[in-house]
């Protein structure tokens, strides 16, 4: 019975990896992350889908990029929906390498160990360097007290409008609770990732109050006290608060880096999202369909060969 349930989690991983992939190469040759805030609505619905195929597949193929060492410099502290998009593709135009929603399934493993205290901050740090990554985006209390600590380690909190914050961040909520669904719940991956999902998504915005996760005066609180965490913990020279609205300047000052010429990254990824989020919603609905039709058309299949065999053997 066990052998037979692991085969079909297998089973159902290739097909749903082989029709992601399918889709991705259909949708879009390159991987696609965000569409321009310029962009129209049908281009940034062609990269929600292309993105959605790309991160499906490599969550079950479990890809990894091939990168050099490097050494942690940045910890990223800032919750999602403040700008992290923009921010991490202006931190790769500066040449540093964020962990953010792309790469975070290429570190599952370490975040695992990271959340059940197999390795300690300076261990997951190191393998987090040796994968290649310098700019984690970890916004965990553990986390924000090694980081202020941690020589040679600069943190940077992004933040918005907490009013604004907690109406975009309900528009991501649905997938807090993806990891324990059927078909994620099988992949190793996302398994891996889960309860990382779950400090960052339920309890840190909720401020330990994970059962108020959609409740917009819980999200504001839980916004603030997080912002007053962070400040509160990280010595202010080691700090930078900061609004991608704020531009260039204020942030290659903090790391020392040459402003860059051209504008800041703006992605505007609110219909990008979106449109993934219904997807990953969609393949918890449709997975048995998934599984079921090639099961089906193989039976039809045979069904029509041995009823051809049978006439064949009547005219004979």
């Amino acid at each position: 019975m066990m052998l037979f349930q692991r085969f079909q989690r297998h089973a159902i991983a290739a097909i749903i990896s082989l029709i992601l992939i399918a889709a991705n190469s259909l949708c879009c040759n390159a991987k696609v992350i965000n569409a321009e805030a310029s962009s129209s609505y049908t281009a940034k619905v062609r990269a929600g889908l292309a993105q959605s195929a790309e991160w499906l597949s490599q969550y079950i193929v479990g890809t990894h990029n091939a990168r050099s060492p490097r050494k942690v410099k940045l910890a990223l502290v800032g919750l999602g929906r403040t700008g992290s998009t923009s921010f991490s593709a202006a931190l790769k135009q500066l040449g540093y390498a964020p962990i953010h929603d792309d790469e975070a399934q290429e570190v599952s493993d370490i975040y695992a160990s990271m959340m059940d205290e197999a390795m300690n901050m300076d261990e997951v740090n190191v393998a987090l360097g040796e994968r290649g990554f310098d700019a984690p985006m970890v916004s965990t209390r553990e986390y924000v007290r090694w980081a202020a600590t941690a020589p040679d380690v600069k943190v940077i909190l992004t933040v918005r409008d907490k009013s604004k914050w907690a109406r975009s961040w309900l528009g991501i909520l649905p997938a807090a609770f993806l990891p324990t669904q059927r078909p994620f719940c099988w992949i190793k991956t996302i398994k891996e990732l889960a309860a990382f999902n779950t400090e960052i998504m339920l309890d840190i915005p909720t401020n330990g109050h994970p059962e108020l996760y959609d409740d917009i005066p819980t999200l504001e609180a839980g916004f603030e006290a997080w912002t007053n965490f962070v400040k509160e913990t990280v010595p202010p020279e080691k700090l930078l608060e900061f609004d991608v609205r704020q531009g260039w300047v204020p942030l290659c000052k903090f790391l020392g880096d040459s402003v860059p010429e051209g504008k800041f990254p703006h992605i505007n990824d609110r219909v990008v999202v979106d449109v993934i989020v219904k997807v990953f919603i969609a393949v918890t609905w449709v997975w048995p369909l998934i599984v079921a039709l090639p099961i089906l058309a193989a039976y039809f299949l045979v069904r029509r060969c041995l009823l051809r065999g049978t006439g064949k053997d009547k005219i004979n």
